[in-house]
C-alpha cells in the first residue's frame, strides 16, 4: 500500500485529501470515504486503508471544506449540502485519475457520512456500490432518541450559534463528543474516548463544532431517497446504537430496491474497534465481491496468486 497526497476543488475551494493504492497494476476500484460528523482523514481512516488496500481498492479519503487542512472560511461548521457537493467533487476527482477504474467507484459513509452515503447515493448515477455503516439517516429519529434535557440545551446553544452567525459573530462552539451529562453533539458513555482512539497521528483534529448545526439535525433524513438508489446497497447496521435507532438504518435496505443489511451486536462506536471492527471489513469485502467493484486478479499480483 502506497499513500499519497492529493486535493481536489470543491465550491472554488480546495480540498486536502489521501490517495491509498494498492500494490499492483491498475486502475484500480476506488472506495471513496465519506467521514461521519466531525472526523478527519486521520480519524481511523488509515485503519479501513489498510484493509481495503489489501483486497485491491485504492481508497480515497479527504476533508470536507472547513474541517482539518482543506480550505473553507466557515471553520468546524457543518454545512450538509456543502458536504454533499464535496463527496460529489471527490467522485469526479477520482474518476479522472489514471490509476482509477471510473466504472468502479464505492462510495461508503459511517456515521453522519453514511446518510450522506444515502443521499448522494441516491442522486449519483454510475457508482458501482453504496456501503452505509452506523448510519445517520432520519435526523429526526435520532433527535428523539436524545434525552430531553440534552435536546432542549441543544436548541439553546443552536439559536445563541445561529444569531452570532447572522451578526457576523464568532461561531459558538460546543464539545463534538463528551460523557452524557454534559453538553456535546454525542453524548454516548465513551463517546470522546472513542473518538481519541480513533485518531492516528498528529492531527488537526479538534472536539468542537459549531452550534447551529442541531437546529438542522431533524430536517436531515436521507431515508426518504433509499428508493432512488440505483446501485446496490449494503447498510451495516448497529444494533445497540445509542446515535441513531437500529432499526431506521435497517428500514433504508429494506426501501432501497438493491438494498441488503448486516446487523452487529454493537453501539454505535463499537464498531470502529476490535472482532467487530474487523467483522465489519470482512461483510463489506464479501458485499463488494458480488458487486462490478470487485477487482481483477492480475497475473503476478498478491491477489493474482492467492487466487
Amino acid at each position: 500500500m502506497t499513500r499519497s497526497d492529493a486535493h481536489f476543488t470543491s465550491g472554488g475551494e480546495r480540498c486536502d485529501a489521501w490517495l491509498y493504492l494498492p500494490d499492483g497494476p491498475g486502475p484500480h476500484p476506488c472506495i471513496v470515504f465519506a467521514h461521519g460528523i466531525g472526523a478527519i482523514r486521520q480519524v481511523r481512516v488509515g485503519a479501513y486503508a489498510e484493509h481495503f488496500t489489501r483486497a485491491g481498492y485504492a481508497v480515497f479519503a479527504f476533508d470536507y471544506r472547513g474541517w482539518g487542512t482543506s480550505e473553507g472560511n466557515a471553520r468546524i461548521l457543518c454545512d450538509i449540502s456543502g458536504q454533499h457537493a464535496d463527496i460529489h467533487a471527490a467522485i469526479d476527482h477520482v474518476g479522472c485519475l489514471d490509476m482509477i477504474d471510473p466504472g468502479k467507484v464505492v462510495l461508503f459513509g459511517t456515521s453522519f457520512g453514511g446518510g450522506h452515503a444515502v443521499a448522494v447515493g441516491a442522486t449519483r448515477p454510475g457508482l458501482a456500490a453504496v456501503i452505509a455503516q452506523c448510519a445517520v439517516v432520519d435526523g429526526l429519529a435520532a433527535a428523539i432518541k436524545a434525552p430531553p434535557v440534552l435536546a432542549f440545551r441543544w436548541m439553546l446553544a443552536g439559536l445563541a450559534d445561529q444569531v452570532r452567525g447572522l451578526f457576523g459573530g464568532a461561531p459558538y462552539y460546543i464539545k463534538l463528543a463528551a460523557e452524557p451529562g454534559q453538553l456535546a453533539l454525542m453524548t454516548a458513555p465513551g463517546a470522546e474516548a472513542s473518538y481519541q482512539a480513533m485518531i492516528e497521528g498528529p492531527s488537526p483534529w479538534r472536539n468542537l463544532i459549531g452550534a447551529r448545526f442541531v437546529l438542522r439535525i431533524p430536517f436531515y433524513r436521507p431515508i426518504r431517497q433509499a428508493r432512488r438508489i440505483q446501485a446496490k446497497l449494503l447498510m451495516i447496521v448497529t444494533d445497540r446504537d445509542e446515535i441513531t435507532p437500529s432499526a431506521v438504518i435497517a428500514k433504508v435496505a429494506r426501501l432501497a430496491p438493491r438494498g441488503e443489511a448486516v446487523h452487529f451486536d454493537a453501539g454505535h462506536f463499537d464498531i470502529y474497534f476490535g472482532d467487530l471492527f474487523d467483522k465489519a471489513i470482512i461483510a463489506m469485502l464479501a458485499f463488494l465481491a458480488t458487486t462490478p467493484a470487485a477487482p481483477v486478479a492480475h497475473p503476478g499480483s498478491v491477489m493474482g496468486r492467492a487466487a
